[in-house]
């Protein structure tokens, strides 16, 4: 067995070894498609965490360019009118 095949092949055992499980435990599949579903869309979340290179930096002013957010790294203490009064 060549190399190529391991992978369809882990695939395909995987898959039966899991419908086998559920058949055996006789539970709800929709119930367990929601939860594969949320695991699936962490685990990418975190794949795309993961491999984001660490040189990559966001200005923390980016977002508040005037810098007229409270903390957002002016340090004057000034306090600002939001109705412009």
């Amino acid at each position: 067995m060549g190399l190529p095949n391991v992978v369809p092949l882990t695939e395909a055992a995987t898959f039966t070894v899991g419908c086998a499980v559920l058949n055996a435990r006789r539970l709800d599949p929709e119930r367990v498609s929601r939860v594969l579903a949320c695991v699936a869309a962490l685990l990418i979340a975190w794949v795309f965490v993961a491999l984001t290179p660490g040189n990559i930096s966001i200005d923390p002013n980016a977002l508040d360019p005037a810098a007229i957010w409270p903390l957002s790294g002016s340090g004057d203490g000034r306090s600002y009118d939001w109705h412009g009064s």
